[in-house]
């Protein structure tokens, strides 16, 4: 102990005698511990801690976000894995008579959903088996941030009544504050939870698809044993029920079974990986870096090496002396980095892109303070081995009977600082592939053609009582364009139950479509009820044909259009106008194609979309969009917008009213974020390297003053020495690049999945990053060189 308290003394000397040298190690150390242990805060929160529920390790997911309730009730009584299995149906409710209508997140659960998940109530009780007979519910039980929001955590809203999509709801409990479902049953928080009367009137159905179903494995059941007591029954429900149960070429349709845990997780888990190994390769290349300015300045000590060698001291002792010092730095470098992780999980979570689970728990706790010790250990260890079993190998005869200090510096040590350099090239070139790769990416996403026009369009969302009916559904459509229309500004409204971009398909028709000469594969299609005026307000394009007017309101002429890859699909280049397509029941007549629209993402393609008129088939649709393009500020409409829809129900919640351009940024938000972020870790280690290359040439050049006087001393022009300067430069990055070429290649399989209109060896991506690089190096290279060639070689070799 005595030893190691002597070695932190000395390096604390050490270091307040080079401060310049220290601050610098410890920015750089501090900049990789910070991004690193930012990016493992989110691994931890999302990836590495358990759900909150009691044996958490025993919950399954059904993988599919909906299940008919009767493939439930099979599952719930005919296996015999589980212990408890449970589903949900999420949707939106409104909540009237009670203050401002507003439209809030609810779910009809099964009666062992609460119990499955180990939810408490903070006030009242949670739902009893009595209240699961009969729909539409008569109780409902708040979650705690609603309650908070809406009541003011006032406890007597309990016994208290409630309006629900115009049913009367009495409230029998409010749930724990720490009580959250998770994302792969619901998608999202919830406000309100009601009971599931699985046996009630329209439950029968095998084609509706509304639950999401969890379950707890027994306690001497596998995950595997489960499955294969699934499968069988996949098996046996397909011979009874052919129709659903079965796929088209006769085999059962199968569901899979996985933990709770991964489902929950989803496809965030790819995402965060790349992350962590992107700032694990940034933390690498400041280790490099350091580990560069390590060895230089360890050239310049050792003399005071050796002097101690000679004194005594153990070739162990001195080792362990050095390696102390770059600890201690590490670990100053490590405690700031930690800060700056708390500042980076605070934007990480206010930039929130979206499609992170999990992510309100973000925080730096215990785990995330040990990791980040752990890493600046690690760190201090990494840049500071090499420098110090140097110094421990140097040779005390060496040093004494040199002239030079320029004289110490071994072969050996500058192939390891030309090594450094050549890794930390390397490593920055696969990180800016991938930020490359990830920035045109996004490019190509955002310069997609969408189909539509985003410019002075308001987006406002409506979800339709339950209790009205189709024809009231109608009037309603009709009603409020009438009253949008009015207000001063607006050019034209229009509404369907889909506005691009959207998400979901639970808005509109979903099936196979058919011309006259039926097709043996027909497309699977989209669709859409929409008003007349749609098309106008969105900007899409009728090619051919007409589009709707106020006079398609009869079902038997059930005029269409069709998009352009439908029209194609079914009809090649002959024109469509005024042929027939049918669908179940239906045959509509096609009066114009559209261009096709990307209603679901500018991620993905234009699918098979058909639109009828709202004023025939819209009133069998909850959901309910319109849009509204306007010649003023369309910021400015929201308030006379939503009392619009007041006037023609004074109880319809309107949930938001949102420009259609925020909807389509929100849309790319995500790999915008993760390109950002990727790009940033770039751009610092491209600087790192930078930084590397510069202080490895401009020692280099130091150590080689004597040489470079006599060269120009007897007529080597100032040219020629940079050339050479700057050519030694480029071998090494050279090299770099060749490896980090290779790495990037290694690195590409893996992007592959979250590209866009790219491919991961896209070589325009690759050139353009390898030429920047080797220009960073040029750079870097010139500026020792010019310093060097300026140098007069009298005064230098007088110096010598």
């Amino acid at each position: 102990m005595g030893t190691v308290l002597q070695d932190l003394r000395y390096a604390i000397r050490t270091i307040r005698k080079k401060p310049g040298f220290a601050l610098t190690v410890i920015a750089i150390v501090a900049l990789g511990v910070g991004a690193s242990t930012t990016i493992f805060s989110v691994v931890d929160s999302v990836l590495l801690r358990k759900l909150p529920y009691p044996n958490a390790d025993e919950l399954v997911f059904f993988d599919n976000p909906s299940h008919p309730v009767p493939l439930y009730v099979d599952w719930r009584d005919r296996t015999r894995s589980f212990s408890a299995i449970a589903a949900a149906w999420d949707g939106d409710y409104d909540l009237t008579g009670d203050g401002t209508p507003e439209s809030v997140r609810g779910a009809l659960v099964t009666h062992d959903f609460f119990q499955i998940l180990g939810a408490r109530p903070l006030h009242g009780r949670l739902l009893a088996s009595d209240d699961f007979v009969g729909m539409p519910p008569r109780v409902a039980v708040l979650g705690h941030g609603f309650w908070q929001r809406r009541w003011g955590g006032d406890p007597r809203v309990v016994g208290s009544s409630v309006t629900l999509n115009g049913y009367p709801v009495e409230v029998v409990g409010i749930l724990e504050e720490d009580f959250q479902p998770p994302e792969a049953l619901t998608g999202s928080r919830l406000d309100v939870w009601l009971p599931l009367d699985v046996a009630g009137p329209g439950m029968e159905s095998r084609n509706r698809y509304v639950l999401s179903v969890v379950a707890r494995l027994n306690a001497d059941v596998s995950l595997r044993a489960a499955q294969a007591d699934v499968d069988a029954l996949s098996h046996v429900l397909a011979n009874e029920y052919p129709r659903t149960n079965q796929m088209r070429d006769g085999s059962p349709r199968m569901y899979q079974v996985v933990p709770l845990h991964n489902a929950t997780v989803g496809d965030a888990n790819l995402a965060l990986l790349l992350l962590l190994g992107a700032s694990g390769l940034m933390l690498l290349i400041a280790c490099a870096n350091v580990a560069n300015l390590f060895l230089a300045r360890g050239t310049e000590r050792s003399r005071e090496v050796s002097v101690r060698t000679a004194l005594g001291a153990g070739k162990l002792h001195i080792a362990s002396q050095l390696l102390t010092e770059s600890v201690v730095l590490a670990l100053v470098g490590g405690t700031i980095g930690v800060v700056l992780a708390g500042l980076g999980v605070r934007a990480f979570e206010l930039y929130n892109p979206g499609g992170i689970p999990r992510i309100e728990g973000l925080s730096v706790n215990p785990r995330v303070l040990g990791f980040a010790f752990g890493v600046s250990v690690v760190t201090g260890v990494l840049f500071g081995i090499a420098p110090a079993v140097r110094a421990a190998r140097s040779k005390v005869t060496g040093v004494f009977t040199e002239t030079s200090l320029a004289a110490t510096s071994s072969r050996s040590a500058a192939g390891l600082r030309s090594a450094l350099v050549v890794a930390e090239i390397a490593m920055s070139l696969v990180l800016l592939v991938g930020a490359g790769l990830l920035f045109s990416s996004l490019l190509k996403l955002q310069d997609v053609d969408k189909g539509f026009s985003t410019d002075n369009v308001l987006a406002m969302p409506l979800i339709l009582p339950d209790h009205y009916t189709e024809q009231i559904r109608l009037d309603f459509a009709r009603d409020v364009i009438d009253a949008i229309e009015s207000i001063p500004g607006v050019e034209a409204a229009g509404a369907g139950s889909t506005l691009p971009p959207t998400s979901g398909f639970r808005c509109c028709w979903g099936g196979e479509v058919q011309p006259e000469v039926e097709l043996e594969d027909p497309p699977m299609t989209i669709v859409h009820p929409v008003t007349p005026d749609y098309f106008d307000v969105i900007g899409a394009t009728i090619l051919r044909g007409r589009g709707f007017t106020d006079g398609d309101n009869d079902i038997n002429s059930a005029p269409a259009l069709v998009n352009e890859t439908t029209a194609w699909f079914l009809f090649g280049e002959e024109d469509p106008v005024g042929e027939s397509l049918h669908f179940g029941e239906i045959c509509w007549t096609i009066v114009g194609v559209v261009n096709d629209i990307r209603h679901w993402g500018l991620h993905r393609e234009s699918q098979h979309n058909v639109y009828v008129p709202d004023a025939i088939f819209g009133g069998t649709f909850k959901r309910f969009q319109v849009g509204v393009k306007t010649a003023v500020d369309a910021q400015t409409l929201g308030a006379a917008l939503r009392q619009a829809v007041w006037s023609v129900d004074p109880d319809l919640p309107v949930p938001e009213v949102v420009a259609l351009e925020a909807r389509v940024s929100q849309s790319v938000g995500e790999p915008r974020f993760y390109s950002i972020l990727v790009s940033t870790f770039a751009t610092l280690s491209i600087l790192l390297a930078a930084g590397g290359i510069y202080g490895s040439m401009l020692y280099s050049v130091g150590q080689r003053q004597k040489e470079l006087g006599i060269r120009m001393a007897l007529g080597a022009r100032r040219a020629n020495v940079v050339g050479m300067i700057v050519a030694s430069g480029l071998v090494i990055t050279t090299i770099g690049v060749v490896l980090g070429l290779g790495g990037a290649f290694a690195m590409s399989r893996v992007l592959e999945s979250v590209l866009f209109g790219i491919t991961a060896t896209d070589p325009l991506t690759y050139v353009a990053v390898t030429a920047l690089l080797c220009a960073v190096a040029v750079a870097a290279c010139y500026l020792p060189a010019r310093k060097a060639s300026q140098a007069d070689p009298v005064e230098t070799l007088r110096a010598e």
